[in-house]
């Protein structure tokens, strides 16, 4: 058992000394909080108050340490005995640390200080006080942040980035690729004929044409690259350490899995894609970027759709001629077909 005497001094303590000790054992013994003094070359337990006494499993530890575990053999990991003196042997001033119980989950807040006993022995004063609703209430507010992030970056129908998270994440790829002269691609791209889908056969034909489309892109990229929803359906793609042929290996096979997987059995008919595209080059801006894969899309739009086509500068005319030209027929596709693609991916 720990002895609780603070301190032994001697069998002829009377009056105000021993009055004295009694009152501060039972201040220490009524502490809701750990208080132990222990050794600080042996690690021997000197001291342990019954708070600790309770809340530890093991209730005759020998040395500090055996108050997380009987079977321990070291200092624990969060050990501040190694600061708590200079190499004078003097007393560095308090220490703060947290550590948690094993067994009952808790954790505690400490105060540790090196100090004289009365033996002249330098021995370890620590104080421990239970933090764990703080420790719970901290996980949950960044849970909660974390959740809240989550949302605020994620496209809620799609899941994939919305056009805020984009931007905050590709103007970090657009400064690391020029300044290391890295090759990098964006690509802006839409469904062809979405609005006539969306009038013809409903929003919930348009959202899970979405979905599947999505689903698509997410296979076909890799974790370094950057896909979003830009808005309506709009998707935007940007593909670090990647040149305009790679991309458009890329884009030609993703228009292929578009074509198989989102087309009606009974109909010659498919979803199409199209894409505009432009690349890094010395005079680049994240805007400029943005305005040159934008044009490239119209004109992959002006070319009868389901294209891809690279920037290429364009007259005042040209986006004109764009706005008159009529919208294809619609393309006939099952959504019960839609669907079961959607679960399959």
């Amino acid at each position: 058992m720990v002895n609780s005497d603070i301190p032994k001094i001697g069998q002829s303590l009377t009056g105000d000394i021993e009055y004295n000790l009694k009152c501060m054992s039972t201040t220490l013994d009524a502490l809701r909080a750990l208080v132990y003094v222990s050794d600080l070359e042996t690690q021997e337990l000197i001291y342990l108050n019954q708070y600790g006494q309770s809340e530890w499993k093991e209730k005759n530890p020998s040395t500090c340490f055996h108050l997380q575990d009987k079977s321990q053999v070291k200092l624990c990991d969060s050990c501040t005995r190694q600061d708590l003196v200079n190499k004078d042997n003097q007393s560095t001033g308090v220490h703060h640390s947290e550590f948690e119980n094993p067994d009952t989950g808790k954790w505690y807040q400490a105060q540790a200080q090196a100090i004289k006993w009365h033996d002249s022995r330098t021995v370890r004063l620590e104080i421990a006080f239970d933090v764990t609703e703080q420790k719970q209430l901290e996980h949950q507010l960044r849970t909660a942040h974390a959740k809240a992030k989550s949302n605020a970056n994620t496209d809620p129908l799609l899941s994939c980035l919305n056009r805020r998270a984009f931007f905050e994440r590709f103007e970090s790829v657009f400064a690391h690729s020029q300044r290391h002269k890295f090759p990098l691609t964006l690509v802006m791209m839409d469904i062809d004929n979405f609005k006539v889908f969306n009038d013809e056969f409903g929003h919930s034909f348009g959202d899970q044409l979405l979905v599947t489309t999505s689903n698509v892109f997410e296979k076909a990229i890799r974790e370094t690259d950057i896909f979003a929803r830009y808005g309506g359906d709009e998707f935007i793609l940007a593909l670090p350490n990647t040149n305009q042929e790679n991309t458009i290996k890329l884009l030609s096979r993703i228009q292929q899995d578009m074509s198989k997987h989102a087309a009606s059995p009974s109909t010659d008919f498919s979803v199409t894609l199209s894409f505009g595209l432009t690349s890094l080059d010395e005079k680049s801006t994240v805007d400029k970027l943005l305005n040159h894969a934008d044009i490239a899309l119209y004109q992959a739009k002006n070319a009868g759709r389901n294209h891809i086509e690279v920037y290429q500068a364009l007259d005042d005319n040209y986006l004109n001629e764009r706005a008159r030209r009529k919208p294809s027929p619609p393309v006939r596709i099952s959504l019960g077909y839609l669907n079961r693609y959607a679960e399959r991916i």
